[in-house]
């Protein structure tokens, strides 16, 4: 008799305390529990794409941007390749073009060289013969001809035609020369043009393909890699699973009597259920459209299946907790709710003790 009573006095406490965590609850706001997610993302590309170059294995840590895959596109490699031919024919044919052009200048300048050296020579012969007759004439006085100075003789005359030949010769080839050296500069003009275009559709088309690549969407974790080096993979098709390194999702079970304290957009408390003083603010995201069997984890009291809304919670990626962690979650001020949390805890411990204590004692 003595051991039954003293069951009944140790069991009243805790059904106090239940009755008043419950109150308290009901009257303030929703009081429930929940478990950390991490964020799962599956990378791949919206177009047929070639697998170049696979850069990470699964289970490695990669941090935001970090070059993952490299892949290729085969139309626009194909383009690409083209760009990059006539570039390269460009080049060779505005060369080829300026060879050519330099070649007939050097032709011509040869050519004019020559004719003005054959008629320098000529020129050269006729004065030294002009010279030579005036030396001649000025030995012979006897014989020398009256008024010589006002006279011209042939050679005189060959020498005046010879000197305004020269003219006549360097003038047309001095004047294709002029033409060809413009030629020569008007060729650079439409070349450059060209080239800046062609150039700018290489550096378009490689930054398109470089948008190909696979980077990392933010600090995380490869989680499979479904693809290898050299395969084709069609459009949409999973490359690789990505997690972020911390959770960025709250899962929770609202008890059904309290489903409508709780709406989309609400702020709410996320603590460590381990680490109450590991907190952090989430927001709700999402909710439930009907009612299912909370988790024995998330129970209040593990024993009595309750039911309960799914609730979807957001919370910054800047956190203690670990995947799958149990959480605390409540939209009352965090020291009010806490206090009233560990008060309960510890109640219910000095509760447990108190009937140990007496079962040992009746015991002997």
């Amino acid at each position: 008799m003595k051991r039954i009573n003293l069951l009944y006095i140790a069991a009243i406490p805790l059904a106090f305390f239940l009755y008043q965590m419950n109150l308290q609850l009901s009257q303030s706001s929703a009081f429930f529990y929940g478990f950390a997610e991490n964020k799962e993302t599956e990378l791949s590309h919206d177009k047929s794409v070639l697998i170049h170059k696979i850069l990470v294995t699964p289970g490695q840590e990669v941090v935001k941007g970090q070059l993952l895959m490299e892949v290729r596109q085969s139309t626009m490699d194909f383009k690409l390749d083209n760009v990059n031919h006539d570039l390269e024919r460009l080049t060779l044919l505005a060369q080829q073009q300026k060879q050519d052009f330099r070649d007939r200048i050097q032709q011509l300048q040869t050519k004019r060289k020559s004719r003005v050296a054959e008629i320098e020579v000529e020129i050269r012969n006729l004065e030294s013969t002009i010279q030579f007759n005036k030396d001649l004439y000025k030995d012979l006085k006897s014989i020398a001809p009256q008024s010589e100075a006002n006279q011209e003789t042939p050679s005189t005359l060959r020498l005046k035609a010879l000197k305004e030949s020269m003219a006549l010769v360097t003038e047309p080839i001095d004047v294709e020369l002029a033409q060809l050296e413009t030629a020569l500069a008007m060729i650079k003009t439409p070349s450059q043009v060209q080239e800046r275009k062609l150039k700018g559709e290489r550096e378009f088309l490689q930054q398109e393909q470089e948008k190909l690549s696979v980077l990392a969407p933010s600090d995380g974790i490869i989680g499979n890699v479904l693809c290898k080096e050299g395969e084709n993979i069609s459009a949409f098709s999973t490359l690789i699973n990505f997690y972020e390194r911390n959770p960025t999702l709250v899962k929770g079970f609202v008890h059904e009597s309290l489903i409508l304290k709780v709406k989309a957009g609400d702020s709410l408390l996320v603590s460590s259920s381990l680490h109450p003083e590991h907190h952090i603010q989430g927001t709700v995201i999402g909710l439930g459209t009907r009612i299912v069997e909370i988790p024995e984890r998330l129970r209040k009291i593990p024993d009595f299946k309750t039911y309960g809304r799914e609730v979807l919670i957001s919370i910054p990626a800047k956190n203690s907790l670990l995947q799958k962690e149990k959480v605390m979650l409540n939209s009352l001020d965090h020291k009010t709710s806490n206090a009233f949390v560990f008060s309960f805890f510890n109640s219910t411990d000095q509760n447990n003790n108190v009937t140990k204590s007496n079962k040992l004692s009746s015991f002997r």
